[in-house]
């Protein structure tokens, strides 16, 4: 009897879904988004985490050119380190570089301990993301690089208009912000503002309005 009743529950739960239109919280989030896109972004800068220290010289050999920086300023590395998820003496030891081909990414690269991988993705939560908080498809690794377990993306940098009308559109529309609005100067952006949020998949998305000079 105890069987019947627990399966005639599910089975009423299962209609009340379907009537309804249940999708995961996620999923109904940023595909019900209204005036979208919340703001227009550009990939300006992937950021890969490694335990390989020789990734930076397999870049360097297909033709990424390595990008120096006499010092960087006060501060930046410790906002870096909390901005990206990663501990400080890692930033202080970044590679930068850029990418032969015309407009594609920069990549920053960071050498560390990997911790187990995270989760995946649906595909299509991924794009509702993308195409709706920031107006962009769904980014992809440039030309020779490849994720695997020892390389993964940690951070997806966009360069957006405006850091505080965006702030304030992804809170009204109950968008995460991971890391709140922060001004920063550093050697590869110089002035700068920038703030965080994260894709479905846990990669830090850093979204960043640059000071014109």
């Amino acid at each position: 009897m105890h069987n019947s009743n627990l399966r005639r529950v599910l089975a009423g739960i299962v209609l009340i879904c379907s009537l309804a239109g249940c999708t995961s919280p996620t999923d109904s989030q940023y595909a019900a988004l209204k005036d979208v896109p919340l703001t227009t972004a550009r990939l300006h800068a992937v950021t890969v985490v490694t335990d390989d220290a020789n990734f930076s010289k397999r870049l360097a050999k297909q033709g990424y050119a390595a990008m120096t920086f006499s010092s960087n300023y006060p501060d930046s590395d410790r906002i870096a380190a909390s901005l990206w998820s990663v501990p400080e003496p890692v930033v202080a030891r970044a590679a930068h570089f850029h990418a032969s081909v015309p407009d594609a990414p920069d990549v920053r690269v960071l050498v560390m301990e990997l911790a187990a991988k995270g989760r995946e993705a649906d595909p299509a939560t991924n794009r509702a993301f993308f195409r709706n908080v920031l107006g962009s498809d769904v980014p992809e690794l440039p030309k020779g690089i490849e994720a695997s377990e020892g390389v993964r993306v940690q951070v997806w940098t966009y360069l957006i208009p405006n850091v505080a009308e965006t702030n304030e559109r992804l809170r009204a529309n109950d968008i995460p912000v991971v890391f709140d609005p922060v001004t920063i100067t550093t050697a590869y952006l110089g002035n700068h503002k920038a703030m965080a949020i994260r894709a479905p998949d846990g990669t830090i998305v850093e979204l960043v309005e640059t000071v014109a000079k």
